[in-house]
């Protein structure tokens, strides 16, 4: 009759002591999920512990549920600027817009020859050029109204006078002459302007400065139908003993010039200059 074996004997046999601890330490390691580096084990020992533990090793769980996020981090400095990039392409022309509506329809300038046998333009010919509808019909004369025939109608034409003398008082008389000569002098007036714009009239005194003589002896002008005399200089008023005083244009104005008569002390002079403009009519 043979005898019953310990259990613990029965298994330790088989594998001897070495053995049962390998075989322990794989089936915990096993168990815990988890590989156990046993201590004092030799490399063949620890490969049969991975062996056994990847053996009976459990399945990985399910994910665990996500945790909130965290707090956002400080903003990150600024990058760079990138690169420029390529250009693009042209794009698709637009579509045409819709025409104005046409303009008004503008005013013709109209010429109306003037024959050489007219009146106008003092038979020299020309034409009378119009804006259409305007009403201010421009009349334009052929040649040079400086240099051939008579001054033309409202033009100006101005020129220079003086007067001196060094020996007794009396009267002087100083030519104004016209180098275009008038066409007409009906109507024509005479204004003489002292140095200080004042009008000197030798039946009336001195007046103020007429309207028709807007200019000066620097920048004279006349008023069409009228000869303005401006006076530059003077050697003093009469009362001074060597001064002048204008009496008269002598005879008016003639198509050519006038005479412009001063009453002067010894030593007096004067000097100026002097615009004409013709008539209108």
């Amino acid at each position: 009759m043979s005898r019953l074996r310990h259990p613990i004997r029965a298994i330790r046999e088989p594998f001897g002591t070495a053995g049962l601890i390998v075989a322990c330490v794989a089936l915990v390691a096993a168990l815990a999920g988890t590989a156990l580096a046993a201590a004092k084990l030799n490399s063949t020992q620890k490969k049969e512990v991975e062996k056994i533990a990847k053996k009976y090793a459990g399945k990985p769980g399910a994910p665990g549920t996500v945790g909130p996020a965290g707090p956002a981090g400080p903003a990150g400095a600024k990058g760079d600027a990138g690169a420029k990039g390529d250009k693009g392409d042209q794009g698709i022309p637009g579509t045409p817009g819709t025409p104005g509506t046409p303009g008004a329809d503008g005013k013709s300038v109209v010429s109306t020859p003037i024959a050489t046998s007219d009146t106008p333009c003092e038979g020299n010919g020309g034409a009378v050029l119009e804006v259409e509808e305007s009403g201010e019909p421009q009349e334009i004369c052929n040649g040079s109204p400086w240099t051939v025939g008579s001054l033309p109608k409202g033009k100006t034409e101005t020129g220079m006078w003086a007067i001196g003398r060094e020996t007794a008082e009396k009267t002087a008389y100083v030519p104004i002459s016209f180098a275009v000569p008038l066409a007409s002098t009906t109507g024509m007036s005479v204004h003489f302007i002292n140095i200080n714009g004042e009008e000197e009239v030798a039946s009336e005194g001195i007046g103020p400065k007429p309207a028709e003589c807007s200019g000066t002896s620097a920048s004279p002008t006349a008023a069409p139908g009228n000869l303005c005399v401006y006076e530059n200089s003077r050697s003093g008023p009469y009362e001074s003993g060597e001064g002048v005083s204008f009496e008269v244009a002598q005879g008016g104005v003639k198509v050519t010039g006038s005479i412009l008569n001063f009453f002067s002390e010894p030593n007096g002079f004067a000097y100026g200059s002097f615009a004409v403009t013709a008539p209108t009519s």
